[in-house]
């Protein structure tokens, strides 16, 4: 992937030269609005950093090395078989664009499942790893559209206003949406759900994009506007995508909510067999309590700080777990799992109660 990303770097730079590095400081803008909206909403199970940079990796590189290759394949036989200039942008517009990029990102999503399945817990965990991808891809994307443009003035103001303002999260949501259904699936790893989540996301997803390229085109003569205005796009995306990005952010936190409600549950039933407190449960639980426990956690002495944070995370992930070996009860590996975390949380929590014995006799 490293490799790929560095062929996709040499790439810009032989093609645009210092254009490539300059149009990096705009593309900084939509992306890092992009993962502060993906850190915020996986701010309760964070997904191992490895694998986020994966994904975007592959967002950036593999995904946009496929897709300039299978794009212009698919234009030349658009060319050859549809002839006329209007039917050929149509087609790159509203097929070519969507169901090309979407298949291509889609398939980072089924790697990284080979790879790191017991990573997706559920529907907010495809779609942070697909948001990633998503974000990638767009990074390098508004790379290209702003070194290309060759647009000066208020032309070159007007497309930072729509690749960095009004659309930063357009390739997050429709990655995500492959995601979703992925997560869904991995929660009892049967091959036709993830069959028909992988089509059925794919699916949503190309719509989303199509809907995203040249919704305009069918919805603004309705209005009497035309839409070559640019303008007349202001009215159609206030009109339709921002509902839709509304829709999506309010399931989105719902999701978010249904996984504290997780922990909050399983952890419960530990609580009950004695292996978790209430205020353990609550410092993980309640987000005010947890973030300044890690607050605290960060002017400790390290083998302190370490403790905490690990016995926050073990006892999130064990949560998870039991989630999934309640949904899941076909997968051998589910007690081992759970065995494992128990102990993890019980060797953090001897460490955490030694530093306290010593603090209390230092006094």
């Amino acid at each position: 992937m490293v490799i790929i990303g560095l062929v996709v770097v040499g790439w810009l730079l032989v093609t645009w030269k210092v254009d490539a590095i300059i149009m990096v400081i705009p593309a900084l803008i939509p992306l890092t609005l992009s993962l502060m909206a993906v850190r915020w909403l996986d701010r309760w199970e964070p997904e191992p950093t490895l694998l986020l940079l994966f994904c975007f990796i592959y967002g950036a590189g593999a995904s946009i090395l496929g897709t300039l290759i299978g794009g212009n394949f698919l234009l030349d036989v658009a060319r050859e078989y549809l002839g006329d200039d209007g039917a050929v942008d149509a087609f790159s517009i509203l097929v070519q664009g969507p169901v090309l990029e979407e298949v291509i990102k889609g398939a980072g999503l089924l790697v990284l499942l080979l790879i790191a399945r017991r990573e997706f817990n559920g529907p907010l965990d495809g779609f942070i790893y697909g948001a990633i991808i998503g974000a990638g891809f767009a990074f390098t994307e508004n790379i290209v559209y702003f070194a290309s443009s060759g647009s000066t003035g208020a032309d070159f103001v007007w497309l930072l206003v729509v690749r960095c303002i009004l659309s930063p999260f357009a390739h997050v949501l429709f990655t995500g949406m492959i995601g979703m259904p992925l997560g869904w699936a991995a929660r009892r790893s049967e091959p036709w759900r993830y069959v028909v989540g992988f089509l059925g996301g794919l699916a949503f997803a190309i719509a989303l994009h199509a809907l995203w390229n040249g919704g305009s085109v069918l919805v603004l003569p309705w209005l009497g506007i035309e839409p070559t205005n640019p303008f007349g796009w202001v009215v159609y995306y206030v009109l339709v995508q921002v509902p839709i990005f509304l829709i999506a952010g309010w399931f989105l936190i719902k999701l978010q909510e249904h996984d504290q409600q997780v922990i909050q549950l399983r952890l419960g039933e530990y609580r009950k067999a004695g292996w978790f407190t209430a205020g353990e449960i609550r410092m993980i639980t309640d987000w005010p309590v947890r973030r300044s426990t890690l607050r605290w956690a960060r002017d400790q002495p390290e083998e302190v700080g370490d403790a905490m944070r690990g016995f926050i995370s073990d006892a999130t992930a064990l949560a998870f777990a039991r989630e999934r070996a309640s949904v899941n009860k076909k997968d051998p590996n589910r007690r081992t799992r759970e065995k494992e975390l128990l102990e993890s949380t019980r060797v953090h929590r001897e460490v955490l109660a030694d530093a306290r014995k010593r603090r209390h006799a230092d006094k």
